[in-house]
C-alpha cells in the first residue's frame, strides 16, 4: 500500500503539468465538425447565390435550382437562403414544374408572410395556374373553352389575393387584366354548358347555368349570350314573364355597356416574360 502513493502522486504531477503547458494544443472532438465563422460562411453564401443568380438571369433554371439547394441546405439561416427561396419559385415556374412550384410558394408563405416578396410571390401563384394547363392549341389560337377552368378559376383567386392584401404592389396592374382575362374565359367555358343543355333539351339547367353567367361574371362578352339563351330556355317552359324580363334585361344591358377591357394585351405567350424577383442581396 506504501508504495502505490508515490506512483498516484507522480501520475498525478504529470496531468498538471500537460494541462498548464501553454504551447499545447487542446484535443479535437472528432463527434464535432470544423467551426467557421459567421462571416466566412456569409462569404461562401453570397458566392453561392452569385452563381445561382447568373444561371437564373442566362435562363439555366435547372442550374439555378441546383444552386439554390445547395445554398439552402449549407446556409439555411442566411439572408441569402431566404431570398434563394423566393427565386427558386420563379426557376420551377420557369421550369415547368407547376406542382413544385405552388408548393414552394405556399411553403415560403406561411415561413414568411409578412415577407417584403410576399406579394410577388403571390403573384407567382397566379402565373403558375395561368398557364398550368397551356398547351399547343392555345399557341395555335383553336378554341379551347371547353377545357376544364379548375387552374384558371385558381388562378382567378390567387389575383384576387394579391389585389386585396397588396393594393399597392406593383404587380397589381397586371393581375387586374388577367382577372379580367381569365373572367371572359371562365364565362366562355360556362356558356358551353348552357348551349349543350339547350341541345339537349334540358332548358331547366340551361336556365339555371345562364342565370349563373349572368349573375356571376358582369362584363363578360359571353353575358349577352347567356341573355339570349336564358330568353329561349324561359321561352321553352312556357315561362313567357321571365322570357320578357330576360328580354328586357339584354336590350338594357345592351344599351349600357360598358366599353370593352383592354384584355387584348393578356394572352397565354405573354406569361413567358413574366419578369424574375428583384435582385436585393448585390452589394
Amino acid at each position: 500500500m506504501r508504495f502505490r502513493i508515490p506512483v498516484v502522486l507522480a501520475l498525478a504531477g504529470v496531468v498538471c503539468a500537460c494541462s498548464s503547458d501553454p504551447n499545447r494544443l487542446p484535443p479535437e472532438n472528432p463527434f464535432r465538425p470544423e467551426q467557421t465563422s459567421i462571416r466566412e460562411q456569409r462569404l461562401q453564401a453570397g458566392e453561392l447565390y452569385r452563381l445561382a443568380r447568373a444561371a437564373l438571369d442566362s435562363s439555366d433554371f435547372a442550374g439555378a435550382l441546383q444552386r439554390y439547394s445547395q445554398l439552402t441546405l449549407r446556409f439555411p439561416f442566411t439572408d441569402y437562403a431566404v431570398q434563394a427561396q423566393v427565386e427558386r419559385i420563379y426557376a420551377l415556374y420557369r421550369n415547368y414544374q407547376p406542382e413544385e412550384a405552388l408548393a414552394a410558394a405556399d411553403r415560403f408563405l406561411r415561413d414568411y408572410p409578412r415577407h417584403e416578396h410576399a406579394a410577388y410571390v403571390h403573384y407567382l401563384k397566379g402565373l403558375v395556374n395561368f398557364e398550368r394547363d397551356r398547351g399547343i392549341a392555345d399557341s395555335l389560337g383553336f378554341d379551347t373553352t371547353r377545357r376544364d377552368t379548375s387552374s384558371l378559376r385558381r388562378s382567378f383567386d390567387d389575383f384576387g389575393v394579391l389585389i386585396q392584401r397588396y393594393p399597392q404592389s406593383p404587380y397589381v396592374a397586371d393581375a387586374r387584366a388577367r382577372m379580367i382575362y381569365l373572367r371572359n374565359r371562365i364565362a366562355e367555358h360556362e356558356l358551353t354548358v348552357v348551349q349543350y343543355y339547350m341541345r339537349r333539351g334540358a332548358f331547366v339547367a340551361a336556365a339555371k347555368r345562364a342565370e349563373q353567367i349572368v349573375s356571376q361574371y358582369p362584363g363578360a362578352p359571353a353575358t349577352l349570350d347567356a341573355l339570349s339563351l336564358l330568353e329561349k330556355s324561359y321561352a321553352a317552359l312556357d315561362l313567357d314573364t321571365q322570357a320578357a324580363d330576360a328580354q328586357r334585361l339584354r336590350k338594357a344591358y345592351l344599351r349600357n355597356a360598358p366599353a370593352p377591357a383592354p384584355e387584348a394585351s393578356v394572352t397565354m405567350e405573354s406569361t413567358d416574360t413574366a419578369a424574375a424577383p428583384p435582385d436585393q442581396m448585390s452589394p
